[in-house]
């Protein structure tokens, strides 16, 4: 069976809408040796682009382990296209202000051994 783009993109549309109503999706036809298509799948700004064969396409119309596959594939594209690295951790020391007399405290008040 061959797969044209508009099923190809009504099956990759529908997984999208599962992933995040707000994502957007571009489907063209792969050029090149392998029937396939190439989605690129936009969510707010970061983008994600991915080349998918006609044959998984097909595979996930038929069987719904190979659609929650391709729908894991989609997914983990969107998830590293909009994943920011946390900022690094600072090691620099905040100390307090220096008080006369050093660091140690004076010897008195109550604690304070008698002499």
């Amino acid at each position: 069976m061959a797969l044209t783009l508009d099923e190809a993109r009504n099956v990759l549309w529908t997984l999208v809408r599962t992933i995040d109503r707000k994502a957007d999706l571009v489907v063209t036809a792969q050029t090149g040796g392998e029937a396939g298509v190439t989605a690129t799948v936009t969510l707010r700004k970061h983008k994600a682009t991915l080349i998918i064969p006609a044959k998984e396409i097909e595979a996930a119309q038929e069987s719904t382990i190979n659609r929650s596959n391709l729908r894991t594939t989609i997914k983990r594209a969107i998830d590293r296209a909009s994943f920011i690295p946390p900022p690094m951790a600072s090691t620099k020391v905040n100390r307090g202000p220096e008080i006369d007399g050093g660091f140690f405290r004076n010897n008195s008040g109550p604690r304070s051994p008698r002499r």
